[in-house]
């Protein structure tokens, strides 16, 4: 593992994300979070409540948000196996035992958290589930973290919530830490996520272009029908069936990563326009928290 620490430069999110072979044995709480989990670490976070939820407070919270937003069938057995498997991980803690038994994030919790919110992965227009979560949930965490800003200054959680931080900030992986200032802000901004999925739509594009550029033009199929036709593959009296439709099939493969390169940049293209709607609409209708200054307004160091 010293080795590791020694010639891995790139601490990222992507990085640490994305290479969990090596990763998750130093740091078992750094991993990829399905969305049924951030919706969980979402809302058990400490000054959401304090004293944690329940196995059916979280069942009942969950099926609320599960009405607009992308995590899933909410039922007792499987937020008990999600909230269990993130125990594990030492991103939850369990209080109590049985029916009172209650959960709370850990600062390993939250960091996996923000980790997550800013690596996106896969093709969204394809399925776009885990994009439209991520976006929903760090909206309503910027909504939820400014309407806490609002309370009068002895709503704040004092001493203790200012230590949870402080074992965020103190959390590594090999030896080094990997919280700063940029990964609260990051993964707290709407804008930053979609932007992130606009330079992933746009390798996507780029590998579509490739791939179209490598295929049979519609002029060279043309002249591939025109040579098995002269052959006698196509249009002899005595054309074996199968041969024809050997050649057809032949041919049909041949035309279609064009055809499906070219229906895929359609597609991209369309998603970026869409992804460019909610730059706009985002840019104006949502504030982003400064999360420095929530610490300190919740700390109770307003100074």
């Amino acid at each position: 593992m010293y080795y590791i620490s020694m010639v891995v430069d790139d601490l990222s999110p992507a990085f640490l994300l994305d290479h969990p072979e090596i990763v998750t044995p130093a740091a078992p709480w750094c991993c990829w979070l399905t969305n049924l989990e951030l919706a969980i670490l979402l809302l058990t976070q400490p000054w959401l409540s304090e004293e944690g939820l329940s196995r059916a407070d979280l069942e009942r919270q969950l099926g609320r948000l599960g009405v607009g937003m992308p995590v899933g069938a909410i039922y007792f057995q499987r937020v008990n196996r999600a909230a269990a498997a993130l125990v594990a991980r030492e991103q939850l803690v369990g209080r109590g035992t049985g029916r009172t038994r209650r959960f709370v994030l850990t600062p390993a919790g939250f960091a996996a958290m923000l980790l997550n919110l800013q690596v996106v992965r896969g093709d969204p227009t394809v399925d776009g589930r885990r994009f439209e979560f991520k976006r929903a949930l760090v909206s309503m965490a910027n909504v939820v973290l400014d309407r806490l800003l609002e309370l009068p200054p002895e709503g704040s959680l004092g001493p203790s919530l200012d230590e949870w931080f402080d074992a965020v900030d103190a959390l590594t992986v090999w030896g080094r830490p990997v919280m700063n200032d940029a990964v609260y802000a990051d993964a707290f901004s709407v804008l930053r996520l979609v932007e992130r999925q606009q330079e992933r739509v746009r390798q996507l594009e780029r590998l579509a272009e490739a791939r179209l550029a490598g295929a049979a033009t519609p002029a060279a199929l043309a002249r591939q029908a025109r040579l098995a036709q002269a052959g006698g593959a196509i249009g002899a009296p005595d054309a074996d069936l199968t041969a024809i439709l050997q050649t057809a099939r032949s041919l049909a493969a041949a035309g279609l990563p064009q055809l499906s390169a070219r229906a895929d940049l359609v597609r991209y293209r369309a998603y970026q326009g869409y992804l460019t709607e909610l730059t706009t609409l985002y840019a104006s209708e949502l504030r982003v928290v400064d999360m420095g200054l929530f610490r300190r307004v919740m700390t109770g160091r307003t100074g």
